[in-house]
């Protein structure tokens, strides 16, 4: 053989090693190895709603309690419908007790439709339920008829308002005591107080039931998409994950989306026409409910990748009540 044939099978030699060497090397690169788990590198953020209302005056009495925590309506706008059982006294009376929460409070009362897609339905009967106290008598019932409960609102989706036997007073005062039945309050133990459980026609509305609607619907009726939980793990380049995302706010999501990255490189997936997309769409997450997303096998930018970001509605598309607790980072353990 002469010397320009063994440089030649010199050269050929060395070019498939290089071949070799890159093919296992790009192996390495793709195929699954050892597993390794993630770590969450800050806490899930706490949101809470705080209601700084004014103390009563009259501190011999208790205020009224909702019945559940932050309990409100989702707009400030509420809708009513009132029933053709009502006659034309008692529809003046509610009327008067939406006049005066509305003068007082950012709350605004509006005629709905029709019965099905009002809020709030008043009805009225001369038939009484009995008194559980001898000497009583019922005037008038309220409350909630649907809440869901969202971990920072008790979201009163409907309510009820039943009108009984006239109070005998010049102004309302069965109709407002009900309505604030209706917005989640419970009776109190000052009998001066328009939510004492016995009638009185001098009982006025206290204060505090101003402050504390005022400070109920401060905020917007807005949603609010939270993180709060994520489990993930990768094999060489293959990424495993499970992410709860909860809607804690007081209106429903329709559509958002949920990005991935991996250190600063969007994670592409695969959507339902098999088009390679960089998000996983969430489509609607109603209120007080949870959505869970299970992945497996997704493919990282790079085997040696080290962090994780996960962001729901990362442009703020959807105006939220919270904006700062959309994303959650994780690194490599």
């Amino acid at each position: 053989m002469n010397k320009k044939g063994g440089a030649m099978g010199v050269l050929l030699l060395l070019f498939l090693i290089i071949i070799l060497a890159g093919a296992l090397y790009y192996l390495y690169l793709n195929l699954p190895g050892e597993t390794k788990g993630f770590k969450q590198i800050s806490p899930f953020k706490e949101d809470k709603i705080d209601l700084n209302s004014k103390k009563q005056e009259d501190t011999n009495y208790t205020k009224s309690k909702q019945f559940y925590q932050n309990m409100r309506f989702p707009d400030r706008d509420i809708s009513y419908y009132i029933s053709d059982s009502c006659d034309d006294k008692k529809k003046g009376e509610v009327l008067e007790a939406f006049s005066i929460l509305e003068s007082r409070t950012s709350l605004i009362f509006d005629p709905g439709n029709n019965k099905a897609d009002s809020e709030m339905l008043v009805v009225c009967s001369e038939l009484a339920p009995e008194p559980e106290q001898e000497g009583h008598f019922i005037a008038g019932e309220g409350g909630p008829t649907k809440i869901i409960n969202t971990s920072l609102y008790s979201v009163i989706l409907s309510g009820k308002m039943s009108l009984y036997r006239d109070d005998g007073c010049e102004t309302t005062h069965v109709a407002l005591h009900e309505l604030l039945h209706v917005l989640g309050f419970d009776h109190n133990d000052n009998p001066k107080s328009i939510l004492y459980p016995t009638l009185d026609c001098k009982q006025t509305l206290d204060q505090y039931f101003v402050d504390e609607l005022n400070s109920l619907y401060e905020d917007d009726g807005l949603p609010d998409l939270k993180i709060v939980d994520v489990k993930a793990d990768k094999s060489g380049r293959y990424l495993n994950f499970n992410i709860s995302i909860v809607n804690q706010g007081l209106k429903d999501v329709s559509k958002t989306k949920l990005k991935v990255y991996g250190d600063e490189d969007i994670i592409k997936f695969r959507d339902e026409n098999d088009n390679e997309v960089g998000w996983l769409e969430l489509n609607n997450i109603e209120i007080g409910t949870t959505k869970i997303l299970t992945v497996t096998n997704a493919k990282l930018p790079s085997r040696f990748t080290k962090k994780i970001s996960f962001v729901v509605d990362e442009k703020d598309n959807i105006k939220e009540l919270f904006e700062d607790n959309n994303k959650v980072e994780l690194v490599v353990e």
